[in-house]
């Protein structure tokens, strides 16, 4: 996990296990965990099967927390530069592990972002989060489907 060294162990174990849930409602072609990867800024390298036969590839970074989400979430503005740079989409994907509770957003989908670029790297900006309800979630799916490569 990203956060592997800020939260303790069981924080972030129990956040590989309900991302892993929630990738599993998704339902990825292949999923690869990539989060024991000290270099690496994402969690999970996902791969979708289209109708036609192609492939859609998205990336997921997981922010396990035990704090409640209120529909906003913190997150360091060097981080935030890292993923909107990516060439594939990522999700961005917070866990409430004491309720049991996913929040989630695109990266390219965060108004903010145009102004991550004049904040200090250092400084963290607050991002809204989409509350992962059952519809929200099979609303997430539609969209993955929907990406073009």
């Amino acid at each position: 996990m990203t956060t592997k060294l800020k939260e303790p162990w069981y924080i972030t174990r129990r956040g590989e296990l309900l991302s892993q849930e929630l990738l599993f409602q998704l339902a990825p072609k292949q999923a690869i965990y990539t989060g024991d990867d000290d270099d690496s800024d994402v969690d999970y390298i996902a791969l979708f099967a289209k109708a036609d036969s192609g492939l859609i590839t998205i990336a997921m970074t997981v922010k396990p927390t035990e704090e409640e989400i209120k529909g906003v979430y913190p997150v360091k503005v060097s981080e935030l530069n890292k993923l909107k740079n990516s060439n594939i989409p990522v999700l961005i994907l917070v866990i409430d592990v004491k309720r049991n509770q996913y929040f989630f957003n695109w990266v390219s989908e965060l108004a903010q972002f145009n102004e991550s670029d004049t904040l200090n790297i250092d400084q963290f900006i607050t991002i809204p989060l989409r509350h992962g309800t059952a519809a929200e979630i099979q609303k997430l799916k539609q969209e993955i489907l929907a990406i073009n490569p």
